[in-house]
């Protein structure tokens, strides 16, 4: 299996990876539990005629581990982290 480019997942409600075959279900599996539980997820809209007004916001899924009540700073981390991620994209 590839190294994952991180641009595809797959949803962990039921049925979210039965369609993929044993050995890549364990892979993607361990991948996941390697990386740890979803802190947050941060998201960035570009739209093609508006390039100053770029839209962001971060949402708090129910599996998340931070949430609206959680402290500002651990929220700007997370989203410091996704701006470094960004940033390596090609």
């Amino acid at each position: 299996m590839e190294t994952p480019s991180g641009w595809i997942s797959y949803t962990n409600g039921p049925g979210g990876k039965d369609h993929l075959m044993p050995e890549v279900r364990a892979e993607v599996e361990r991948r996941e539990a390697e990386r740890g539980p979803l802190l947050c997820e941060v998201h960035v809209s570009v739209y093609e005629h508006d390039t100053e007004d770029t839209e962001m916001y971060v949402s708090f899924p129910g599996d998340a581990l931070l949430s609206l009540e959680s402290d500002r700073g651990q929220v700007a981390a997370a989203v410091a982290r996704a701006r470094e991620q960004l940033g390596r994209w090609r």
